[in-house]
């Protein structure tokens, strides 16, 4: 797995344009290579991600950060941008696996603030993203995740491939611990 740092999202256009053409390129190796690695022996961190015995998470482009951004103008831009790129990489692996299943990742922060473990990379992924597009990786026992999230208001938006173990856990399914 490359420690490359994130790539920061180009300002400007919003929409088709915004996307570049060879995000779906750039970012399926990527995929691929999360698919074949095996998982971690222990819990890591990088400039690129984390990861643990069944996940690893992988930060695909980031955004800038927003401090200076009172009328939320930039995080708006990014925003629409970093759903033209999940889109696109989206489609390409809907064309792979088939349509993707989407997670609402509410369910998953409740159960946590009610002091319920939630496994990962789900109860991390919850603290910063809504929702998450899954698809089943056929022969593999894994499943890829994408998201876009945000782990507070100042900070970038940041796009997020995730490999897991299947199944992907139900909310409430975790142990109390």
């Amino acid at each position: 797995m490359s420690t490359a740092e994130p790539e920061a999202a180009e300002p400007g256009a919003v929409g088709p344009e915004a996307v570049p053409e060879e995000a779906p390129g750039r970012y399926l190796p990527v995929i691929d290579a999360m698919i074949a690695l095996p998982f971690p022996a222990a819990d890591f961190a990088d400039a690129a991600g984390y990861g643990g015995p069944d996940f690893r998470v992988r930060v695909l482009r980031a955004s800038e950060d927003f401090w200076d951004d009172e009328y939320h103008r930039a995080l708006n831009l990014a925003d629409a941008q970093m759903s033209a790129v999940l889109g696109a990489l989206a489609a390409a692996l809907t064309v792979r696996w088939g349509d993707p299943l989407t997670v609402d990742l509410g369910p998953y922060l409740e159960v946590g603030f009610d002091g319920e473990w939630v496994p990962e990379p789900v109860g991390s992924l919850s603290q910063c993203a809504c929702s998450m597009q899954v698809w089943t990786v056929p022969d593999r026992g894994r499943w890829i995740g994408l998201t876009v999230g945000q782990h507070d208001t100042e900070l970038p938006l940041e796009l997020m491939a995730v490999v897991a173990r299947t199944p992907l856990p139900a909310p409430g399914a975790g142990v109390a611990g």
